[in-house]
């Protein structure tokens, strides 16, 4: 999502969805996990790591990279991915000067990435099935961690003022401090998965689209009950928009106006 419009990408092509006006495609060989940046789509295919400008126009090499990442993650113009290789090793890398460079490597999964400036924050699972969040740095810094913790491993980080996160265990959205030493419940028994912060909360669950105000901590409904599973979720100030899994290779993207972060009242 940008200012002007929300990108809807597949493995073939991206959609430029603005209400009101005919939907734009552009060809493209995105594969799996393609991020947007500001400027352009960033994705891997054929054995490189390939940037498209968003308004169309040459797809260009940036990297190297044989083996296909699992998906990329982006901040601005800096991306980052996180990669399993043949030996079941995970790594968190980068770009530096066009060419690939690891930030971390784990023997345990890592998963839920999400980045705030330089910093790409994630989820690692270890051996003894415990799990702990973890950050490291583009400047090459070391990796620090949160709490080790037991339970069921958060599928997903959302990264705003905060990181924030959804504990199946205990249907709790919980938000830790972006060095990761303090952590408060937000909001409990309301189920947030996928779960999207901007100026709001926003969580997908079986019943529809909620949104909750990172001060009030009250939920309120936006969607309810519409057929389908809400499989992303996507917001700025200006829209949240969410997809769907309507049925057999069918999506459907709804979106609606946001509100202020109190939810008083929809923005122009």
């Amino acid at each position: 999502m940008d200012d002007d419009a929300v990108y809807l990408m597949t493995s073939n092509a991206a959609y430029r969805l603005v209400d009101g006006e005919p939907l734009h495609g552009i060809e493209l060989d995105l594969g799996v996990g393609p991020v947007l940046t500001p400027s352009a789509f960033v994705f891997w295919s054929n054995g490189s790591i390939w940037r498209a400008p968003k308004q169309g126009g040459v797809a260009r090499e940036l990297a190297k990279f044989p083996h296909q990442p699992q998906y990329f993650v982006s901040f601005r113009e800096a991306v980052a991915w996180v990669d399993q290789a043949d030996d079941g090793i995970y790594t968190i890398q980068t770009l530096d000067r066009g060419r690939p460079r690891v930030l971390l490597s784990s023997p345990g999964e890592l998963r839920g990435l999400d980045m705030i400036g330089e910093f790409v924050y994630f989820v690692q699972r270890n051996a003894d099935d415990s799990w702990r969040i973890g950050f490291v740095g583009l400047d090459g810094r070391p990796a620090e961690y949160g709490l080790t913790k037991t339970g069921r491993t958060p599928s997903q980080l959302a990264a705003s003022d905060g990181i924030y996160y959804f504990d199946l265990d205990t249907t709790r959205i919980l938000k830790l401090t972006p060095d990761l030493r303090h952590e408060e419940a937000v909001l409990t028994e309301l189920v947030c998965s996928p779960i999207q912060v901007s100026t709001r909360i926003y969580c997908g669950c079986v019943e529809g689209l909620f949104d909750v105000g990172r001060s009030t901590h009250q939920p309120r409904v936006l969607s309810y009950n519409r057929p389908g599973t809400i499989t992303s979720i996507s917001s700025n100030a200006k829209k949240v928009a969410w997809t769907v899994d309507i049925g057999a290779e069918q999506l459907a993207v709804d979106m609606l106006p946001a509100s202020d972060p109190d939810g008083q009242s929809p923005v122009p």
